[in-house]
């Protein structure tokens, strides 16, 4: 039986450009509808596009997501999104442009290499990039806050000193509206037996003289 032999790094690198469809068109192995191209990139238009115009920035060398992505190869992409962009406006008229990345399979990420999308956009083209907007809790939101943080200090090179951790939390509308609900129902408690019988006695009025002179007088 023969062993089984696992790949290095390197090796399963270059096993995945030799079937990547895209280091084929950028590399101009496959045809393609070009309309940029240098050392680093290529722009082609997308074959299934959103709008006429669209382009995909697809890089030379195989890279699978962004954080694979040398910093000066990534700025360099940055660099012609701008240019695309612009080409976009003046040339096919476009009022404006969307320009995304699908960064893994969960963020819907089709092809197994990093692209740049490129979108020309009308108004009234249909094209539909809506996010849901969800309420989320005070607490959820600060510790999002402290991981992102850290995390990016980290990425970044640089350090971030622990916060204190605060009770003193905003609060979402929702938990506002409770709040506030709660204190109205403080100030509008019932009152006890004993403040109702005091509130319902009568009030104490000022003697009237003529009724003590009948009294007195036995009127």
């Amino acid at each position: 039986m023969a062993e089984e032999q696992t790949l290095s790094p390197g090796d399963a690198a270059q096993a995945g450009e030799q079937q990547c469809i895209f280091c084929h068109i950028a590399a101009g192995r496959v045809a393609a509808k070009k309309v940029y191209e240098d050392d680093k990139v290529a722009c082609v238009l997308d074959i299934n596009p959103a709008n006429p115009g669209h382009v995909l920035i697809v890089p030379k060398q195989h890279y699978v997501i962004m954080p694979q992505i040398p910093e000066d190869v990534l700025q360099h992409i940055g660099m012609v999104a701008k240019g695309v962009s612009h080409a976009q406006l003046r040339a096919l008229k476009a009022q404006g442009t969307n320009i995304f990345v699908a960064n893994g399979v969960s963020a819907g990420q089709r092809a197994q290499h990093f692209m740049m999308h490129v979108i020309p956009r009308m108004e009234g083209d249909q094209i539909a990039f809506a996010m849901p907007e969800r309420a989320m809790n005070a607490a959820d939101v600060k510790k999002a806050q402290q991981v992102l943080k850290k995390a990016l200090a980290k990425a970044m090179g640089l350090k971030v000193a622990d916060e204190p951790e605060s009770h003193d939390e905003e609060q979402t509308p929702h938990e506002e509206k409770k709040t506030a609900e709660k204190k109205k129902e403080a100030v509008t408690e019932k009152p006890s037996p004993k403040e109702t019988a005091k509130k319902q006695q009568p009030a104490k009025q000022g003697a009237n003289l003529d009724d003590i002179a009948r009294l007195l007088g036995g009127r």
